[in-house]
């Protein structure tokens, strides 16, 4: 199962980087993300993670205010530059977790393979 869900995942990211998000999927994820934020805002432990990330990172301090409107106006252009600039295959690290025989040649196929036991050091590599 190794090489087709591989090759669905990369077919995957080189859509979202060349195709635009189509409108009612952008729509329905940007509900999806503000609904899920409001659910959030129940939970007394996430409420103080919102103010220490105020805090954090020098965040105004209208922010988590203005975070669903700011959700809501994402084009489906600003989608596709994000998708560009953070989903690079030239600097994806895909982990693989199975029996190394059987997959490393499989993985070869795509790039450089490292290759780590279950406690994770590198096979081949001193202790």
């Amino acid at each position: 199962m190794t090489e087709p869900a591989l090759t669905d995942l990369l077919s995957e990211i080189a859509e979202l980087r060349e195709k635009p998000v189509p409108a009612s999927e952008l729509q329905d994820s940007k509900r999806a993300i503000v609904a899920g934020f409001a659910l959030s805002l129940e939970n007394p432990q996430q409420v103080l993670g919102y103010y220490v990330d105020n805090w954090l990172y020098g965040l105004p301090s209208d922010y988590w205010d203005t975070y669903p409107a700011r959700v809501m106006a994402v084009t489906a252009e600003q989608a596709q530059a994000a998708a560009r600039k953070y989903l690079d295959p030239g600097r994806l690290h895909i982990v693989a977790v199975g029996d190394a025989a059987k997959i490393t040649d499989i993985l070869k196929k795509k790039g450089s393979v490292e290759v780590f036991d279950a406690d994770g050091r590198k096979v081949g590599s001193p202790q």
